[in-house]
């Protein structure tokens, strides 16, 4: 069965410090043995019921795995792993937390749900238990991130409801950002509204041109493949804490 946990693993990228170009954290993402993406493969959980397992599990997975390669590596970084609000608000979720992280030593402080923006879910954002459950997982010492910010209608909306501790601006204002003044003016204006309230990441940096432009408009996290390609374990070069 394709939703089988032993037929996935974690990866995870590089988010770094575009002023020093030093490795802030990693972002955890999903792959399949079965070379399914991983949207297909959260599609195919949404249709078969089986979401709520699918997200929990990968999160579980890619928790367990970094901090034990933090030991081995020896460098108190950040992890941001991706969440679903429907996962977020299954009933089972925070006793869930509990057991399985917070009981065990966990440094929950050093955690980050990115929360998902997907187009299936933007109803559940206007749930008023989602608020009440994020700050939950803050009293729990975990950091709340937006994902994808830019690419839905009501991202704005979002940061201002919500105070994430950190925005993360879509692929798309990194890609060309060195060549388009019009991506240039939004990524400042984002730059200058997180400045002191939140830590803001850039996506989508794959050129040099790009991370000088990211740097003179002040931004001060980047994520890439010019910044780290995603890799399975800090043996790997992607994996490198400090470049």
């Amino acid at each position: 069965m394709i939703f089988s946990q032993h037929r996935h693993y974690s990866l995870f990228q590089p988010i770094v410090w575009i002023e020093n170009e030093r490795v802030h954290g990693h972002e955890a993402l999903l792959r399949s043995s079965d070379s399914i993406s991983p949207d297909c493969l959260f599609r195919l959980a949404r249709a078969h019921r089986y979401l709520y397992e699918l997200d929990s599990g990968a999160m579980a997975r890619s928790i367990s795995t970094y901090f034990q390669q933090m030991e081995n590596c020896g460098s108190p970084t950040w992890l941001f792993v991706n969440v679903f609000p429907s996962t977020l608000l299954n009933p089972a979720f925070s006793a869930w937390i509990v057991n399985k992280f917070l009981d065990n030593g966990f440094p929950l402080n050093r955690i980050v749900l990115e929360i998902n923006e997907a187009p299936e879910e933007e109803k559940m954002w206007d749930i008023a238990l989602l608020g009440e459950r994020l700050s939950e997982m803050r009293q729990y010492g975990f950091l709340i991130a937006l994902d994808d910010v830019g690419s839905g209608a009501a991202s704005l909306k979002k940061i201002v409801e919500y105070k994430p501790d950190i925005v993360k601006l879509d692929r798309y204002f990194g890609k060309h950002l060195a060549t388009n003044t019009a991506k240039q003016r939004l990524v400042s204006l984002f730059a200058e509204f997180c400045r002191g309230e939140q830590l803001l990441v850039l996506e989508g940096i794959e050129r040099a041109d790009d991370l000088i432009a990211a740097r003179s408009l002040g931004v001060p996290l980047g994520q890439g493949f010019l910044l780290g390609r995603p890799a399975a374990s800090c043996n790997s070069p992607s994996f490198d804490y400090c470049h």
